[in-house]
């Protein structure tokens, strides 16, 4: 018996939503992590650096993804959710000067429930161009799944370029933590969470948030980590307005434990001597101050070599479109 080719659908409802449909969406809570605040000093309280030399060349990495459209894939008698997305991935390096280097872009077709499908070419124009959407398949068949492999292509191209970026910077400051990073690189490659979305200190070591000036730092703690453990601190890189949360300016910094804890305290240093010259005003950026200056310039070049969403939507309609009238 021939099996069925499965049938790519569209969810109705535009992208930047939920989709319409939602069967067996669920969440599932994270365990706390293990978490050491005694690794730099028996002491917690805010630590402002003292003076020392400036580096000569930093740099940021991150990336921008876009849903272009969802789907829902006919396999069978049963529906797999799925999606058509866009994600770019670059640098700034600064060194006296700012500027964007090590741009691409890439584009996946992703489907959940293991399953793998060709490659989605959309024409574009007179058909000699046009977009191609490699295929990625996440285990789970969950509305979140399609984005969760959309959100691991793009963390994942981040991560490679850090690593080679490495060798040309004295630090590279990654955004998102560094879950994909190799330990080759880990030295000199500090993952910067500007969304402070899970809870790694007590209430009490916590109270201290609140309390740092711009510029300073919580002593390092270590992260016991699935994979690999990890030192972190939290740092106040800028300062918010009378009317604005008192985390405000809070980011999370961490780096490889292996190097040592002299190099990480470094590191730490490093961060809260050079970070705040880089927090980013509400005036340019509704992130402000966590989204750094070098970073929104990035964002807005990436986004930009993404292309015309609407164009590309346009583009993969009328190649469904001539598939459904085939």
């Amino acid at each position: 018996m021939t099996r069925a080719t499965p049938r790519i659908r569209l969810d109705p409802w535009a992208a930047e939503y939920e989709g319409a449909i939602q069967i067996g969406n669920g969440d599932e809570g994270l365990e706390p992590p293990r978490v050491d605040i005694r690794v730099e000093t028996a002491a917690w309280g805010a630590i402002r650096p003292p003076a020392g030399p400036a580096p000569s060349r930093l740099g940021f990495v991150d990336g921008v993804r876009r849903i272009e459209h969802r789907l829902l894939v006919e396999e069978g008698e049963g529906t797999v959710f799925g999606l058509l997305g866009s994600f770019g991935v670059g640098a700034a390096v600064v060194d006296g000067t700012a500027r964007v280097a090590h741009e691409t872009v890439g584009r996946a077709l992703v489907t959940g429930a293991g399953l793998s499908l060709p490659a989605f070419a959309a024409p574009i124009g007179d058909g000699r161009g046009g977009v191609v959407f490699d295929p990625v398949s996440e285990p789970e068949n969950t509305p979140a799944a399609p984005v969760e492999g959309l959100q691991k292509a793009m963390r994942a191209g981040e991560a490679g370029l850090a690593e080679r970026l490495a060798a040309e910077v004295d630090v590279v400051f990654l955004d998102g933590p560094l879950t994909y990073v190799t330990s080759a690189a880990r030295g000199s490659v500090v993952g910067f969470v500007k969304r402070l979305l899970r809870a790694y200190l007590d209430p009490a070591a916590s109270a201290l948030l609140p309390r740092l000036g711009v510029g300073e730092r919580t002593p390092l703690f270590l992260v016991e980590a699935a994979r690999e453990p990890r030192y972190s601190w939290y740092l106040r890189i800028g300062a918010g307005r009378p009317i604005d949360s008192a985390l405000t300016g809070i980011v999370r910094l961490e780096c490889a434990s292996s190097p040592g804890l002299e190099a990480a305290r470094d590191l730490a240093d490093l961060s809260a001597r050079e970070m705040p010259r880089f927090a980013s005003s509400a005036a340019r950026d509704p992130r402000a101050p966590q989204n750094l200056v070098p970073i929104g310039a990035l964002e807005a070049r990436l986004k930009h070599l993404l292309g015309d969403p609407t164009v590309i939507r346009r583009a993969i309609e009328a190649r469904l479109h001539e598939e459904a009238a085939a």
